[in-house]
């Protein structure tokens, strides 16, 4: 997870050094249509046209400790704040000014018609969701004396939930393959049904031409079996054509320290020869990135931002809204890697959206609008050793 450092906004110092490799070229204005692509109005950017992110997982509510620095059983008392990684991302899109749809399996419960009632008054495209007959999960998140979240595990079974149960036979095919970019994450692949329809929906999107964005995310607790969670999480992988993963995620996946991959993020994509795009988080430490195109490898480090820290529930996630929007922005995925520039802001703008997060608690509420974003992101250009 990306997240930010514990002080004022300003510069911090770089910890690891990034490099630049050659073979890379410049290149301005709007994608060319895939040919398998469907026809579609016409889009002229984040924030107008038809759902150009479609957003596929869990939505949740955290119950956040108010005591921090405790373990749950000592716990005194919890404020729930809506949340799940793929509906973040969705709600943080949408407050960019992407237009973005969230596909899900929420229950017929009161906390289900919250979620769908939050969302839908952000802006964010409801109508693919599923309601099902099984509660909406919860989970209890303690937090560390300066403000890290630390997983405590659920109110029930975890494959007792809403979200174990999406449906591959009511997915939105055509919202999907319109779609210029699926992103969902991977505690989905946990419960058979709704693995099976993430896979689905991102044969869909592939085969309207679209790009598919995973998050790397692993819980124990979600899984019944983690010893199998390895492997359906690296075969899922090799769908994607974009991989963020955070320093947890690398030790348990590939045994890696964030030291190596932040140094030498390539070492990560490496291991991900299907995915051209590979993000690596790794909280007040910073990010890495390596892309891969036609015109060459480029591949680079962002230091954190520093900001005063609330909570760094979402930061991730919000993270990834802003890099997203970077890459519409640029006229897509392969022009965004044919252009180091373009690469290196999209990653700087996604850094700022997720310390931006952390300065308030719950996940959806902090995140920032595209103003706040945009300010921040001007302001660390002049910033000694930050670009």
């Amino acid at each position: 997870m990306m997240h930010a450092a514990r002080s004022g906004v300003g510069p911090r110092p770089a910890a690891v050094h990034a490099g630049t490799r050659p073979g890379c070229a410049r290149l301005v204005g709007s994608a060319a249509p895939h040919p398998g692509r469907r026809s579609a109005p016409p889009r002229a950017g984040a924030g107008s046209g038809p759902d150009r992110v479609v957003c596929v997982g869990e939505a949740l509510f955290d119950f956040l400790a108010n005591d921090k620095g405790v373990p749950r059983e000592q716990v005194k008392s919890w404020t729930p704040y809506p949340g799940g990684a793929p509906a973040n991302v969705a709600t943080a899109l949408t407050k960019l000014g992407v237009p973005t749809a969230f596909v899900s399996a929420l229950g017929n419960d009161e906390r289900g018609d919250e979620l769908v009632a939050l969302m839908q008054g952000i802006g964010v495209d409801t109508s693919a969701v599923q309601r099902v007959d099984a509660p909406t999960r919860d989970v209890y998140v303690e937090r560390t004396a300066d403000g890290d979240r630390v997983f405590a595990g659920f109110g029930l079974p975890s494959d007792a939930y809403c979200d174990c149960r999406l449906d591959a036979a009511a997915l939105p095919t055509e919202l999907l393959s319109g779609a210029d970019l699926m992103v969902t994450g991977t505690l989905g692949l946990a419960a058979p049904a709704t693995r099976a329809a993430m896979r689905a929906a991102a044969a869909a999107v592939k085969a309207g031409g679209g790009k598919v964005f995973v998050d790397v995310n692993w819980r124990p607790v979600f899984w019944p079996d983690p010893e199998a969670a390895r492997g359906e999480m690296l075969d899922f992988l090799a769908l994607a054509d974009i991989v963020k993963i955070s320093d947890a995620d690398l030790e348990y996946l590939y045994g890696m320290p964030f030291v190596t991959a932040l140094l030498n993020p390539c070492a990560v994509a490496d291991k991900l020869p299907n995915a051209p795009a590979v993000l690596v988080t790794a909280g007040d430490e910073g990010a890495a990135f390596c892309c891969r195109s036609a015109k060459g490898e480029h591949t680079g480090f962002v230091p954190v931002f520093k900001v005063d820290v609330a909570d760094t529930t979402g930061a991730g996630d919000a993270f990834t809204a802003g890099f997203i929007f970077k890459l519409l922005e640029a006229g897509g995925l392969d022009r965004l890697l044919a252009d180091p520039v373009a690469l290196k802001a999209a990653v700087v703008f996604a850094a700022a959206t997720g310390a931006l997060t952390c300065t308030k608690p719950g996940a959806i509420a902090a995140q920032p609008s595209l103003d706040q974003v945009q300010a921040l992101f001007e302001e660390s250009k002049g910033w000694h050793n930050f670009w």
